[in-house]
């Protein structure tokens, strides 16, 4: 079956945009004190803001209360739930790139949790080890800090180094046998998803017009498995490609609650 493409063909470009936008810190100037909507590595070479699982570990680390980004992420998931992750998180642009190699991808159960116990595993190494211990396995700076910098800056990689490199390898593994594995299981800024249920932008079911043909729930990357949690269960990503396939126009993205 052809169908509309349109937001997915969006999606894309702003994935890029994205990408280039996140890496404008290539002078001291550009750096600011702001925050990525997203994961993206304070140790990468050209980035412009901050991480926000690397300042919560920080916050943790000095034993204060973050309310500078709880506030920031509170504004960003009231207004946009999760949509940052399917239309700018560079490593989720990664992942999507990847869903080409192997098309049929094996079903895994849904584990919402799995996104909050790895936050409080986050905060609890943070508490107890006093350093940002989630930094030194995270794959996203992996693929965006400790690669890039080892190319601008080569030296004799140090234990850390490699540790990245394979915990890089195998999430991507993952990530081919199974969708989205590291929005849906591991990351933990994935609980901004909490948001997903009163934010403004969100995808609509018109329950009048859906035929429970479920197209929809087929070709989600992060396995929904009700066509009601579309839109507000804390896995989605607002990514629309339900609403591309929609054959009768019972999804669309929108601004705004009932």
């Amino acid at each position: 079956m052809t169908y509309s493409m349109t937001l997915t063909r969006l999606r894309h470009v702003t994935q890029t945009i994205s990408f280039f936008v996140a890496n404008l810190g290539f002078n001291v100037a550009l750096k600011t004190g702001g925050i990525y909507p997203f994961i993206y590595c304070y140790g990468c070479p050209f980035r412009f803001a901050g991480c926000p699982i690397g300042l919560l570990q920080n916050f943790v680390i000095l034993r204060a209360f973050p309310f500078y980004l709880l506030g920031v992420m509170g504004v960003e998931g009231v207004v946009f739930g999760r949509a940052f992750c399917g239309w700018a998180c560079p490593f989720g642009a990664v992942q999507d790139i990847l869903a080409v190699v192997k098309k049929e991808k094996r079903r895994l159960p849904s584990f919402t949790y799995s996104k909050f116990i790895m936050l409080f595993l986050v905060i609890g190494a943070a508490w107890f080890s006093l350093d940002t211990f989630f930094c030194k396995f995270c794959p996203v700076g992996s693929l965006f800090a400790s690669i890039p910098y080892f190319v601008l800056f080569p030296s004799t990689p140090g234990f850390f180094w490699y540790v990245h490199i394979a915990t890089l390898v195998l999430t991507l593994f993952l990530v081919i046998l199974f969708s989205r594995f590291w929005c849906r299981y591991l990351c933990p800024f994935g609980t901004i998803g909490i948001f997903n249920k009163l934010s403004i932008f969100t995808i609509s079911v018109d329950s009048k017009k859906c035929t429970q043909c479920l197209q929809c729930l087929d070709v989600c990357p992060v396995g929904i498995e009700k066509v009601a949690d579309i839109g507000s269960s804390t896995d989605c990503i607002m990514c629309g490609r339900c609403v591309d396939i929609c054959p009768v126009g019972a999804l669309r993205m929108r601004l705004g609650r009932k």
